[in-house]
Protein backbone atom coordinates (compact mmCIF):
# COMPACT_ATOMS: atom_id res chain seq x y z
CA UNK A 1 0.00 0.00 0.00
CA UNK A 2 1.19 3.51 -0.76
CA UNK A 3 2.11 5.68 2.24
CA UNK A 4 -0.21 8.44 1.02
CA UNK A 5 -3.14 8.17 -1.39
CA UNK A 6 -5.23 10.63 -3.38
CA UNK A 7 -8.75 9.54 -4.20
CA UNK A 8 -11.21 11.83 -5.97
CA UNK A 9 -14.82 10.85 -5.35
CA UNK A 10 -17.06 13.15 -7.29
CA UNK A 11 -16.33 16.66 -6.05
CA UNK A 12 -14.36 15.55 -2.97
CA UNK A 13 -10.61 14.89 -2.93
CA UNK A 14 -9.56 12.44 -0.20
CA UNK A 15 -5.97 12.57 1.05
CA UNK A 16 -5.26 9.52 3.19
CA UNK A 17 -2.20 8.68 5.29
CA UNK A 18 -1.57 4.94 4.97
CA UNK A 19 1.12 3.87 7.45
CA UNK A 20 -1.03 2.74 10.41
CA UNK A 21 1.58 0.31 11.71
CA UNK A 22 3.92 3.30 12.11
CA UNK A 23 1.26 5.59 13.52
CA UNK A 24 0.84 7.25 10.12
CA UNK A 25 3.91 9.29 11.01
CA UNK A 26 5.10 11.53 8.23
CA UNK A 27 8.38 10.94 6.46
CA UNK A 28 9.99 13.75 4.45
CA UNK A 29 8.89 11.98 1.25
CA UNK A 30 5.28 11.83 2.48
CA UNK A 31 5.40 15.50 3.40
CA UNK A 32 6.61 16.41 -0.08
CA UNK A 33 3.89 14.30 -1.67
CA UNK A 34 1.22 15.79 0.60
CA UNK A 35 2.22 19.30 -0.45
CA UNK A 36 2.10 18.25 -4.12
CA UNK A 37 -1.31 16.61 -3.75
CA UNK A 38 -2.70 19.74 -2.11
CA UNK A 39 -1.64 21.64 -5.22
CA UNK A 40 -3.30 18.96 -7.37
CA UNK A 41 -6.57 19.44 -5.51
CA UNK A 42 -6.25 23.23 -5.72
CA UNK A 43 -5.80 23.12 -9.49
CA UNK A 44 -8.67 20.68 -10.14
CA UNK A 45 -11.79 22.70 -10.92
CA UNK A 46 -13.97 19.64 -10.27
CA UNK A 47 -12.83 19.41 -6.63
CA UNK A 48 -14.91 21.49 -4.21
CA UNK A 49 -13.86 19.98 -0.86
CA UNK A 50 -10.62 18.40 0.38
CA UNK A 51 -10.61 15.77 3.15
CA UNK A 52 -7.51 14.67 5.08
CA UNK A 53 -7.73 11.43 7.04
CA UNK A 54 -5.75 8.41 8.19
CA UNK A 55 -6.21 4.65 8.10
CA UNK A 56 -7.54 2.14 10.63
CA UNK A 57 -7.54 3.76 14.08
CA UNK A 58 -4.90 6.47 13.74
CA UNK A 59 -4.80 9.84 12.02
CA UNK A 60 -1.16 10.92 12.45
CA UNK A 61 1.15 10.69 15.47
CA UNK A 62 3.79 13.07 14.16
CA UNK A 63 7.10 12.59 12.37
CA UNK A 64 9.00 9.45 11.48
CA UNK A 65 12.36 9.82 13.19
CA UNK A 66 15.44 8.51 11.34
CA UNK A 67 16.80 5.27 12.77
CA UNK A 68 19.71 5.69 15.17
CA UNK A 69 19.02 9.29 16.15
CA UNK A 70 17.64 10.53 19.42
CA UNK A 71 14.22 12.03 19.23
CA UNK A 72 15.28 15.66 19.56
CA UNK A 73 18.20 15.24 17.15
CA UNK A 74 15.99 13.53 14.60
CA UNK A 75 13.27 16.15 14.86
CA UNK A 76 15.83 18.90 14.33
CA UNK A 77 17.20 17.22 11.22
CA UNK A 78 13.71 16.66 9.79
CA UNK A 79 12.76 20.22 10.74
CA UNK A 80 14.99 21.60 8.00
CA UNK A 81 13.28 19.42 5.42
CA UNK A 82 9.81 20.26 6.69
CA UNK A 83 10.70 23.92 6.64
CA UNK A 84 11.39 23.65 2.93
CA UNK A 85 8.51 21.32 2.07
CA UNK A 86 5.82 23.29 3.89
CA UNK A 87 3.28 20.47 3.73
CA UNK A 88 1.14 21.93 6.51
CA UNK A 89 1.15 25.36 4.90
CA UNK A 90 0.17 23.82 1.57
CA UNK A 91 -2.92 22.40 3.26
CA UNK A 92 -3.69 25.68 5.00
CA UNK A 93 -3.30 27.59 1.72
CA UNK A 94 -6.16 25.76 0.01
CA UNK A 95 -8.98 28.17 -0.77
CA UNK A 96 -11.47 25.30 -0.99
CA UNK A 97 -13.06 24.08 2.26
CA UNK A 98 -10.98 21.43 4.02
CA UNK A 99 -12.08 18.81 6.53
CA UNK A 100 -9.90 16.74 8.84
CA UNK A 101 -11.60 13.38 9.43
CA UNK A 102 -9.76 12.47 12.62
CA UNK A 103 -10.16 8.71 12.76
CA UNK A 104 -7.65 8.38 15.61
CA UNK A 105 -4.78 10.08 17.43
CA UNK A 106 -3.61 13.45 16.07
CA UNK A 107 -0.35 14.26 17.84
CA UNK A 108 2.51 16.66 17.20
CA UNK A 109 2.63 17.42 13.46
CA UNK A 110 -0.53 15.30 13.13
CA UNK A 111 -2.44 17.84 15.20
CA UNK A 112 -0.81 20.67 13.29
CA UNK A 113 -2.15 19.17 10.07
CA UNK A 114 -5.62 19.04 11.61
CA UNK A 115 -5.34 22.66 12.78
CA UNK A 116 -4.59 23.71 9.20
CA UNK A 117 -8.02 22.38 8.12
CA UNK A 118 -11.26 24.35 8.33
CA UNK A 119 -13.42 21.66 9.97
CA UNK A 120 -12.39 18.85 12.31
CA UNK A 121 -14.53 15.79 13.06
CA UNK A 122 -13.12 13.26 15.52
CA UNK A 123 -13.76 9.70 16.58
CA UNK A 124 -14.52 9.61 20.27
CA UNK A 125 -11.50 7.39 20.97
CA UNK A 126 -9.02 9.84 19.39
CA UNK A 127 -6.47 11.79 21.40
CA UNK A 128 -4.92 15.18 20.68
CA UNK A 129 -1.80 16.96 21.80
CA UNK A 130 1.43 18.80 21.04
CA UNK A 131 3.97 16.80 23.09
CA UNK A 132 7.09 18.29 21.47
CA UNK A 133 8.27 19.87 24.74
CA UNK A 134 9.18 16.37 25.97
CA UNK A 135 11.92 16.40 23.30
CA UNK A 136 13.05 19.91 24.17
CA UNK A 137 11.23 21.38 21.16
CA UNK A 138 8.18 23.45 20.35
CA UNK A 139 5.68 22.91 17.53
CA UNK A 140 7.12 24.23 14.26
CA UNK A 141 4.34 23.74 11.69
CA UNK A 142 2.03 26.49 12.90
CA UNK A 143 0.74 24.83 16.05
CA UNK A 144 1.64 27.69 18.39
CA UNK A 145 -0.18 30.13 16.10
CA UNK A 146 -3.29 28.27 14.98
CA UNK A 147 -4.11 26.58 18.29
CA UNK A 148 -4.72 29.82 20.28
CA UNK A 149 -6.83 31.18 17.45
CA UNK A 150 -9.07 28.13 17.74
CA UNK A 151 -9.19 27.35 21.49
CA UNK A 152 -7.97 30.60 23.06
CA UNK A 153 -4.64 31.62 24.53
CA UNK A 154 -5.00 30.07 27.98
CA UNK A 155 -5.87 26.56 26.79
CA UNK A 156 -3.28 26.74 24.02
CA UNK A 157 -0.57 27.63 26.52
CA UNK A 158 -1.64 24.73 28.72
CA UNK A 159 -1.43 22.24 25.85
CA UNK A 160 1.86 23.55 24.45
CA UNK A 161 3.66 23.94 27.78
CA UNK A 162 2.53 20.69 29.41
CA UNK A 163 2.55 18.55 26.27
CA UNK A 164 -0.41 16.64 27.74
CA UNK A 165 -2.86 14.73 25.57
CA UNK A 166 -6.59 15.30 25.72
CA UNK A 167 -9.49 13.05 24.77
CA UNK A 168 -11.94 13.77 21.97
CA UNK A 169 -14.77 14.84 24.27
CA UNK A 170 -12.50 17.43 25.88
CA UNK A 171 -11.32 18.51 22.43
CA UNK A 172 -14.94 19.11 21.50
CA UNK A 173 -15.62 21.01 24.71
CA UNK A 174 -12.81 23.49 24.08
CA UNK A 175 -13.65 23.89 20.39
CA UNK A 176 -10.65 22.05 18.99
CA UNK A 177 -12.98 19.69 17.08
CA UNK A 178 -16.57 20.25 16.00
CA UNK A 179 -17.80 16.84 17.06
CA UNK A 180 -16.61 13.74 18.94
CA UNK A 181 -18.40 10.87 17.23
CA UNK A 182 -18.97 7.25 18.21
CA UNK A 183 -16.60 4.89 16.41
CA UNK A 184 -19.33 2.97 14.60
CA UNK A 185 -21.03 6.18 13.44
CA UNK A 186 -17.91 8.11 12.40
CA UNK A 187 -17.72 7.28 8.68
CA UNK A 188 -21.43 7.90 8.16
CA UNK A 189 -21.26 11.25 9.98
CA UNK A 190 -18.29 12.40 7.87
CA UNK A 191 -20.24 11.52 4.72
CA UNK A 192 -23.27 13.35 6.06
CA UNK A 193 -21.28 16.53 6.66
CA UNK A 194 -19.73 16.30 3.19
CA UNK A 195 -23.14 15.87 1.56
CA UNK A 196 -24.31 18.96 3.40
CA UNK A 197 -21.34 21.00 2.22
CA UNK A 198 -21.73 19.82 -1.37
CA UNK A 199 -25.29 21.07 -1.35
CA UNK A 200 -24.08 24.63 -0.76
CA UNK A 201 -22.77 27.08 -3.35
CA UNK A 202 -19.04 26.36 -3.86
CA UNK A 203 -18.20 30.02 -4.48
CA UNK A 204 -20.08 31.05 -1.35
CA UNK A 205 -18.14 28.44 0.64
CA UNK A 206 -14.80 29.72 -0.64
CA UNK A 207 -15.64 33.38 -0.07
CA UNK A 208 -17.07 32.66 3.38
CA UNK A 209 -13.85 30.87 4.28
CA UNK A 210 -11.77 33.77 2.96
CA UNK A 211 -13.76 36.31 4.97
CA UNK A 212 -13.42 34.42 8.25
CA UNK A 213 -9.72 33.57 7.91
CA UNK A 214 -8.63 37.02 6.77
CA UNK A 215 -10.61 38.60 9.60
CA UNK A 216 -7.99 37.30 12.04
CA UNK A 217 -5.50 39.83 10.65
CA UNK A 218 -7.89 42.77 10.21
CA UNK A 219 -9.59 45.33 12.41
CA UNK A 220 -13.35 45.02 12.76
CA UNK A 221 -13.96 47.86 10.30
CA UNK A 222 -11.54 46.35 7.77
CA UNK A 223 -13.16 42.94 8.17
CA UNK A 224 -16.64 44.35 7.60
CA UNK A 225 -15.46 46.10 4.44
CA UNK A 226 -13.93 42.83 3.22
CA UNK A 227 -17.20 41.04 3.91
CA UNK A 228 -19.11 43.69 1.95
CA UNK A 229 -16.70 43.41 -0.98
CA UNK A 230 -16.95 39.62 -1.09
CA UNK A 231 -20.74 39.78 -0.80
CA UNK A 232 -20.87 42.22 -3.72
CA UNK A 233 -18.60 39.92 -5.73
CA UNK A 234 -20.90 36.98 -5.03
CA UNK A 235 -23.86 38.89 -6.47
CA UNK A 236 -22.21 38.82 -9.91
CA UNK A 237 -22.05 35.01 -10.11
CA UNK A 238 -24.33 32.54 -11.87
CA UNK A 239 -24.65 30.59 -8.63
CA UNK A 240 -26.19 33.57 -6.86
CA UNK A 241 -28.80 33.93 -9.61
CA UNK A 242 -29.48 30.20 -9.44
CA UNK A 243 -29.91 30.43 -5.68
CA UNK A 244 -32.57 33.10 -6.08
CA UNK A 245 -34.39 31.15 -8.80
CA UNK A 246 -34.33 28.00 -6.67
CA UNK A 247 -35.68 29.89 -3.64
CA UNK A 248 -38.52 31.44 -5.62
CA UNK A 249 -39.29 28.14 -7.31
CA UNK A 250 -39.16 26.24 -4.00
CA UNK A 251 -36.65 23.74 -5.37
CA UNK A 252 -33.10 22.62 -4.63
CA UNK A 253 -30.48 24.85 -6.21
CA UNK A 254 -28.13 23.39 -8.83
CA UNK A 255 -24.88 25.27 -8.34
CA UNK A 256 -22.16 25.12 -10.99
CA UNK A 257 -19.39 27.07 -9.27
CA UNK A 258 -19.54 30.06 -11.62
Amino acid sequence: MEDLTYDKRGKVAWLRLCRPDQGNRLTPAMAAELAALCETAADDDEVEIVVLTGTENVFCRGLEYPTGQKDAEAAQSIRAQFGELRCVEALAALTKPTLAALNGDALSVGLELALACDLRLAREDARFGLPQVADGLIPFCGGTQRLPRIVGQAKALELVLTGELIEAREAQRIGLVSEAIAVDAFAARVDEVLIGLLGKGPIALRLGKEAVLKAMDLTLDQGIRLEEDLYALLQTTQDRAEGIRAFLGKRTAKFVGQ
